[in-house]
Parts: C-alpha cells; structure tokens; sequence
C-alpha cells in the first residue's frame, strides 16, 4: 500500500494523478504500468466529483474523483486503461446516452453534480479469443487489426516481453490449425473461420514447447 509506505494520511491527504485524478485505493498501481515511472502529487484536499465507470465485460467498476473541466473523453482514456483494454473501441454511456463527444466535460453535462456514473460502451463487431497455456484472454479487434498487434496486445496481458516475440508462434483455432503470419491483418485471415463468427481464436504457443 503506497499510503502505509510512505506513511500518508488516509483520511485528510489523497494521491493526484496525472495532475486530473485522485484514484481509489484499491486501484492497483500494475494498471498505470504505462507510465513509468508513475508520478502522484500529495495533495490536503480531495477533488469534487466522485466518478463510478462500470465495464460489463469484465464485471468491474472503478472508482475515482476529479474535477468539473474533465472530458469524458480523458475520462474514457483513464478507464481504458485501468481496464487494460483498447481506447479505439470503447466509448462511455451515461443513462443509456452515447458521450461521443471528445470535447464535452462533466461540467457540460451537469456543473452541480458531486457524483456521476457511467458505462464503458464496446464498438468492436469482432473479437479475438487467445488460449495460452490454461489462460484464455478476449479483446475487441477489426478487420483491419494487425496480427502482430494482437500478439502485442496478449504479450502485454501475460506479462511476456515483445522481445521474444520470434519464440513464439499463433495458431488459429479452425479444422486445420492453421498456423498465422503475423504480418497478416484480421480480414487477411477471415475466411479460415465461419463467416458469421463474432469470435476468431487462436492458441498462442511457444516454439521451443
């Protein structure tokens, strides 16, 4: 706990991060790995408006205040990656409305607000399922998303260095396993699997096993 370690005063003294949030406490640090190092600032006074992002998919909520001038959009940035998901097919919905609108700010939507609460919202039409080993991790992608880019993207959830990426090869999940260049794209590869699949899935495996 980076409260006990630094010996902080929980109860009159918040951690400021990225200068626009102070985060829940039990938001673990590993979700910020983005940024390293991660950098807070010790603030006396909390922020005004409690803000509560429901992703469905994952069955979690996180938690957090800010201020009126945030956007929804650097909110749905900071969910997203909280979340460990994609920005590029996630978009935030308040009482079944759709905030598309990189420009609107809480204080927008309603300048007298304490709290508010929204839904993170998939655009993704497909998905990618990767078994490895005995984890299977589903993400959003497009017909356009490069394979080495999902390959990346499960990398990164398995925690497995991108430097090893040539030990490793993907194999989709289709009668004849076929085995995936990763410089083919998701529409390169589309036919291998039933044409009304919302899901195409692959084993990522290591060579040397």
């Amino acid at each position: 706990d980076i409260k006990k370690e630094n010996h902080i005063d929980s109860l009159h003294q918040y951690l400021l991060y990225s200068n626009d949030f102070v985060l829940s406490t039990d938001i673990q640090l590993i979700y910020l790995q983005l940024e390293s190092p991660i950098q807070f600032t010790l603030i006396d006074q909390n922020l005004p408006i409690s803000v509560t992002i429901q992703n469905d998919e994952k069955n979690k909520s996180i938690q957090f205040t800010c201020s009126l001038s945030i956007t929804v959009k650097h909110l749905c940035t900071l969910a997203c990656q909280i979340f460990g998901i994609n920005y590029e097919f996630y978009y935030l919905s308040m009482n079944d409305i759709t905030l598309n609108d990189d420009e609107i700010s809480l204080k927008d939507i309603d300048e007298n607000m304490t709290e508010i609460q929204f839904q993170m919202i998939s655009t993704a039409s497909i998905h990618c399922s990767i078994m490895y080993s005995n984890q299977n991790i589903t993400f959003p992608c497009s017909q356009d998303t490069p394979i080495v880019t999902i390959v990346k993207e499960t990398f990164q959830k398995l925690h497995i260095s991108e430097d090893n990426i040539n030990m490793y090869e993907l194999i989709a999940l289709n009668d004849d396993r076929t085995r995936i260049s990763f410089d083919l794209s998701i529409h390169d590869i589309r036919e291998l699997f039933p044409i009304d699949s919302t899901t195409v899935s692959f084993e990522l495996k290591n060579i040397d096993e």
